[in-house]
């Protein structure tokens, strides 16, 4: 997950409890989504409309208070905040991307999200269209998003494979088999040729 994803993920404790919410919820992804940074800020606009009910607007953005941040650890994310962030997993690695960011989770919301929430983002500008145009832009790519951290091998290979399931089972090639196995056929195609 990309630095700026991780930031929207801070964010949402601090909407749900303004809001007074026991779980984090769909509205309080939403609303922590709006950021001036990372690969969706180009589609925030001024708001055409009120702020969501699980956000107001003196907090949006901003870091839950000193003293409810313990109250935070103890909030989950409820079944359809969730399905979200898991249909950004999907998202993601659908569109080959190594990472998980902004413009996935944004995706996933508009995707699988209520009509309500969708058209809460649509009045900001962050439409269905307007996010496919800009993860065809990106094409897999991290954009101005980093990675906290360089991925081990481990976490490569892992998502390598996960990007195998999502795609059906096709087998993405590792560059140094392709190597070995173009290597093997021309040794076996010269031997063939110019005999034992």
């Amino acid at each position: 997950m990309t630095t700026d994803a991780r930031a929207v993920i801070a964010r949402i404790p601090s909407l749900a409890l303004a809001a007074d919410r026991r779980q984090m919820t769909l509205w309080d992804l939403a609303a922590a989504l709006p950021a001036p940074s990372g690969n969706t800020a180009t589609l925030w606009h001024a708001p055409t409309a009120e702020p969501p009910p699980a956000a107001d607007s003196r907090t949006a953005g901003t870091a839950p208070p000193a003293s409810v941040s313990g109250a935070a650890q103890g909030l989950r994310f409820d079944r359809e905040a969730r399905a979200v962030l898991e249909q950004a997993l999907h998202v993601a690695l659908q569109e080959r991307a190594e990472h998980i960011g902004t413009e996935h989770i944004l995706a996933a919301l508009l995707r699988t999200g209520p009509p309500d929430v969708v058209a809460w983002l649509a009045a900001r500008s962050a439409t269905a269209e307007a996010v496919d145009a800009l993860l065809t832009r990106l094409r897999g790519g991290p954009g101005v998003e980093r990675l906290p951290a360089k991925p081990s091998r481990a976490d490569r290979r892992n998502w390598r494979r996960a990007t195998v399931r999502a795609h059906g089972g096709q087998r993405i090639p590792h560059p140094l088999a392709t190597v070995a196995v173009v290597l093997t056929v021309m040794v076996v195609f010269v031997l063939c040729v110019w005999g034992p």
